[in-house]
């Protein structure tokens, strides 16, 4: 037996190597190097570096998600490196849900990948006015016309009554619990949604709502490149506005009309008295807002409940609509830079937006800067 034994032991061998990317030659974390065959297996390490113990005939096979299998036969080399090439096909199958890997096919979740360009292609301020008829069974309002606010996002209706209902975001791997407008939508590369109970699998109650996966830019896998993007645009209406109230006396007729049907109402003796005690105070229009040279009773006549002809304005504008809306600008401009070299990849991107709102003094304005070294 003490023969047998270390006639065994003299046909094994310890054989380490590197395994890179083919196009970057950067190491590749956590690919699986197997005797074929065998049980026999280990995984690299951050670096790509990977030791074992094999016998001295047989096949190391080493493979990895979205890249292609590579087999090298033993013999008697103690160091085997391998470049891995991508695997275009196999990677568009494969489907990463956060605790395992599944195919397409076999993938029960429901999951949908918006990609960056589709992101890019809208003049938006922040990502989730982006997802807006991007993916099924999301529902984004925007509870605010201001540029830049934050819409309400809802996946798959409400998840609760009188608790928080908003999907969890993750970006690069970690909770996001900031603004989403921080966020420059330039430098989003993906937005993955999970809609269903593969979000809580992951992430427990947190996603129970649902689960945003934000990934962003880098350079890994690229040649050293800059970008730079402008654009600009205008906020205006186009559709053209519902039948309103002409003029600021047929407003104040209307209100003084008004407080005298409800003094009417209550029995009043006086119903015009109610009505002009009543107009320019707390319970109908502020004293502030008299724009009239006149009080109450001077204003409205009785017996038409109108303006009288010869009141006089304090100002007399010439459209009120331009004391609350304009013709607005909104201008981007982001600038881009990045690539890998060896073991150290880099990205960096400044970012500036002005967005005046179509309602005078509502704007927006972000300057973004991100610089990732890895």
């Amino acid at each position: 037996m003490l023969f047998l034994l270390s006639e065994v032991y003299a046909q094994s061998q310890a054989i380490s190597g590197k395994v890179t990317d083919a196009a970057t030659n950067q190491g590749l974390p956590g690919v699986t190097v197997l005797v074929k065959g065998s049980a026999t297996g280990t995984s690299t390490d951050i670096e790509g570096n990977y030791s074992i113990n094999v016998p001295a005939t047989g096949t190391l096979s080493f493979s990895f998600i979205g890249y292609t299998t590579i087999e090298r036969t033993i013999g008697s080399a103690t160091t085997i490196n391998v470049a891995l090439n991508v695997d275009a096909a196999q990677l568009g199958e494969v489907v990463v849900t956060g605790y395992s890997t599944s195919t397409q096919q076999s993938f029960t979740g429901t999951a949908k990948v918006v990609s960056g360009e589709a992101l890019d292609r809208k003049n938006v301020s922040n990502v989730s006015q982006a997802l807006a008829g991007e993916v099924a069974g999301v529902r984004v309002i925007n509870t605010s016309g201001q540029p830049g606010s934050v819409g309400t996002v809802r996946i798959r209706g409400l998840g609760s009554v009188n608790g928080n209902r908003d999907p969890l975001y993750v970006v690069d791997g970690v909770p996001f619990n900031g603004s989403l407008n921080s966020i420059n939508p330039g430098d989003i590369e993906s937005a993955t949604v999970l809609k269903d109970a593969a979000a809580t699998a992951i992430y427990g109650s947190r996603g129970a709502n649902g689960v945003i996966v934000i990934t962003t830019r880098s350079g890994r896998g690229k040649a050293s490149y800059i970008e730079a993007d402008a654009s600009t645009g205008t906020n205006m209406a186009l559709l053209p506005r519902y039948s309103t109230i002409k003029s600021p006396e047929q407003y104040i007729g209307l209100s003084w009309e008004a407080l005298y049907n409800q003094g009417v109402a209550r029995n009043d003796a006086n119903p015009t008295n109610f009505a002009n005690t009543r107009l320019f105070s707390t319970a109908g229009i502020r004293t502030n807002y008299n724009l009239w040279n006149a009080t109450a009773a001077q204003l409205i006549d009785p017996a038409t409940r109108t303006v009288r002809p010869d009141v006089t304005r304090k100002y007399d504008p010439e459209n009120w609509e331009d004391f609350a809306f304009q013709n607005a600008a909104r201008n981007e401009v982001n600038v881009k830079f990045g690539g890998s070299s060896g073991k150290t990849n880099y990205y960096s991107s400044f970012g500036f937006l002005d967005d005046q709102g179509y309602i005078i003094n509502s704007d927006f304005q972000r300057l973004s800067a991100r610089l990732n070294v890895t």
